[in-house]
């Protein structure tokens, strides 16, 4: 332009000169004119290319020299690449004396018009109180401004033009329209405080407050980038922003300092990212979903309208925190990791699964706070939602660790631990179903613990189910098993395969597993059995299948044993082997054994009732009955009461090393005074010597190897010796 105004100045010279000429014909110019011509025209080249072109059907330069009027102009600055270049149209400009050109009417500026003209233009500005500097190759207004940005139209208020830079810029007011055309591209509007607009790239830079809207979609931010192609927004990004959209099924809303949103061919929404402290939150009809994380990058998938899309992934990475919450039970899902991945229904708002790409942690909090709440950490966790965005599956895997705490505080939490972990939840009401942990399964609460290769329960308080090499403990006791099942509420407990462990002896306070008058001797008592059940509620304890206990020298062993801790009764059934001493192997002086089918022991008298082909043993005396009664357990003393036989009572061996042998109704072994006192109909001892004695009662002293005989009445007391004596 400076170049142009030297040229006009040159010529305008130029003329002055030849009016001064004395050659004549020449016409008179008026007193207020100093130069007058028709189609004129003036280019600048650079190397062989050419720069700029002026041109203008007429100019006329006032008398002073200082102003000239161009009428009918057309200014085009070419870029670089000679192929486009930018447009300057005005009916009429005034030079004024500065070098500046003024266009005060209608002034069209079309930006990228190409040399060949094929092509439509991206840009056309229409304006007037146009102020042109050559010197700087811009121009500028400050009235209200219309243009045309490809298939948009827009207004604003002022305007500045920069050829060196390629750029217009809208200096406020700025409003802009576009799509909604016949291909089915979503309308867009884009409001802001102003727009600079750069050729290169057909890129849009908004600030002072800006705010886009392309069909269900919207963004406002502090300032914004906005590109455009093919009649459509393509991509925006914005500072300071807030966005979302609005479907049928719900929607969702995101805010972040720094975010970044790309469109489809079709105008629909294909990606949002957001950087520094991004927030997500999408609101369905039963469900609030809220995302947080340093960075996020939201997916969406196209939907079956032109320009619809729906919410279909979500990558949070920083500090990335996720809640669920269920609008009907106020129940609440919340995640935490550095890195989370969402995804949700085809074309709805539901949440389909929610998962860590790192460590994460996930809390559970019941609704209104009611009920258990969970914490869960692990190298992974994967949460599976249903229909309503209702929880139906969790799976946690590398290291899981999950503490529930109980509703009621009083109540101790559970803590669990495994390698890998999976849950099912009712899916009509999200509660917690069963839960299964595999992997070096263990579990702590308050004094009770156990571990497992496997485990299977419900947290709330249902039954733990152990399967693997599965222990389990409560503080006394101790039990190992292939099958542990506990219902934590009640505390009943069934064991099964190889079961073994450790219980304690009941005290006077009755505190204890076991009655203490067969296992006195201090202590725990060991146990072992194919299946094992506890039912503290009923009081009960049974050991089925090879089912022994003992504790030092004192032992019982049955088919099955049933033991009544409020009545402080054990019985054992079929092949029932039992015995008791004092002190242990190296110690005691004596061991009392019996066999039999069954055995009774009741605490409260210290005594044990046998039956069924009873075999008893004791201090060198071997006795055979139908039924025998004795004091069982060393806290009785070695010789303390008593033993009663009854029924067909044989007796094979009396004494230690004694071939002795008897018989009768009944036997009572004194062991304290080393007596055995038989009666029958009669009874009867046969020595070594071949005699034999017989009576309604005999008395045989082990020490000594002596032998009373009473008779009664007619009840005559016999000694019967061989011939030979």
């Amino acid at each position: 332009m400076a170049l142009v105004a030297f040229v006009v100045r040159d010529y305008v010279g130029s003329a002055r000169f030849q009016s001064e000429s004395p050659l004549d014909g020449l016409p008179v110019l008026p007193e207020d004119i100093a130069a007058q011509s028709r189609s004129w025209r003036w280019t600048q080249s650079i190397g062989e290319s050419t720069h700029i072109e002026v041109s203008a059907a007429d100019f006329t330069q006032n008398s002073d020299g200082f102003e000239t009027d161009l009428r009918g102009v057309e200014l085009k600055v070419f870029h670089a690449d000679s192929a486009t270049y930018d447009r300057v149209e005005s009916a009429a400009m005034r030079m004024l004396a500065s070098g500046e050109l003024y266009s005060e009417g209608e002034t069209v500026i079309t930006l990228g018009v190409p040399v060949g003209g094929m092509q439509e233009p991206p840009m056309v500005v229409t304006t007037s109180g146009v102020t042109f500097h050559p010197r700087a190759n811009s121009a500028r207004t400050e009235r209200d401004v219309d243009y045309r940005l490809e298939d948009a139209r827009g207004s604003s208020v002022g305007a500045v033009y920069d050829a060196a830079s390629a750029t217009l810029r809208m200096v406020s007011d700025v409003r802009l329209d576009g799509g909604g055309n016949q291909d089915g591209r979503p309308a867009y509007t884009i409001r802001a405080g102003s727009l600079r607009y750069s050729e290169q790239g057909a890129v849009v830079e908004l600030g002072g407050g800006t705010r886009l809207d392309q069909g269900p979609m919207w963004i406002e931010c502090d300032s914004s980038t906005v590109s455009l192609s093919r009649g459509g927004v393509r991509r925006v990004q914005c500072a300071e922003a807030r966005g979302g959209q609005q479907t049928a099924s719900g929607r969702a809303v995101f805010d972040a300092p720094a975010v970044e949103a790309e469109f489809g061919e079709a105008g629909e929404l294909q990606r949002v990212s957001g950087r520094g402290g991004t927030r997500l939150e999408s609101i369905g009809a039963d469900h609030r979903l809220e995302v947080a994380s340093s960075r996020m990058d939201l997916r969406y998938e196209a939907g079956p309208a032109a320009g619809s899309a729906f919410l279909r992934e979500v990558e949070a990475r920083g500090r990335a925190r996720a809640e669920l919450v269920q609008e009907a039970g106020d129940a609440s899902n919340s995640i935490e990791s550095e890195a989370l991945a969402l995804r949700f229904g085809e074309r709805s708002s539901a949440i389909e699964n929610v998962e860590t790409l790192a460590p994460g942690r996930l809390h559970q909090r019941a609704p209104s706070g009611d009920g258990p709440s969970r914490v869960l950490d692990a190298g992974h966790i994967r949460l599976a939602y249903g229909p309503a965005s209702r929880l139906e599956r969790l799976e946690a895997s590398r290291d899981a660790r999950l503490v529930q705490r109980a509703a009621t505080p009083d109540s101790p939490e559970l803590k669990t631990w495994s390698a890998e972990l999976a849950a099912s939840f009712d899916p009509s009401t999200s509660e917690l179903g069963r839960l299964h942990q595999s992997g070096s399964f263990r579990f702590e609460e308050g004094v009770r613990q156990g571990s497992a290769a496997r485990a299977s329960f419900d947290p709330s308080g249902g039954v733990l189910e152990l399967e693997g090499e599965a222990s389990i403990s409560d503080g006394g006791s101790t039990m190992s098993a292939g099958r542990v099942a506990l219902d934590r509420e009640s505390g009943r407990l069934e064991a099964e395969g190889g079961v073994t462990g450790s219980m304690e002896a009941s005290g006077s306070d009755g505190a204890g597993d076991v009655p203490l008058g067969l296992f006195g001797g201090g202590g725990a008592v060991f146990l072992a059995a194919d299946a094992f059940l506890s039912d503290p509620q009923q009081g009960r304890l049974e050991y089925r299948g090879d089912a022994r206990l003992w504790q030092g020298r004192s032992r019982v062993a049955a088919d099955a044993i049933l033991v009544e801790l409020d009545g402080g009764k054990i019985e054992a059934r079929g092949h029932v082997a039992t015995a008791w001493g004092d002190g242990d192997a190296s110690t005691a002086s004596e061991l009392a054994s019996v066999r039999s089918d069954e055995m009774v022991y009741e605490e409260k008298t210290g005594r044990a009732r046998f039956s069924g082909s009873v075999e008893f043993r004791r201090s060198g005396v071997r006795v055979l009955s139908g039924e025998l009664l004795t004091a069982l357990g060393a806290d009785q003393g070695a010789g303390a009461g008593p033993a009663v036989a009854t029924g067909s009572v044989r007796i094979t061996e009396l004494g230690p090393g004694s071939s002795h042998r008897a018989a009768g109704d009944r036997a009572e072994f004194g062991f304290a005074d080393s007596e055995v006192t038989l009666t029958g109909s009669p009874a009867w001892i046969d020595a070594t010597d071949g005699t034999r004695s017989e009576g309604g009662r005999l008395t045989y002293r082990l020490a000594g190897d002596s032998l009373l005989l009473l008779g009664r009445g007619k009840d005559r007391a016999l000694t019967y010796r061989p011939a030979s004596r």
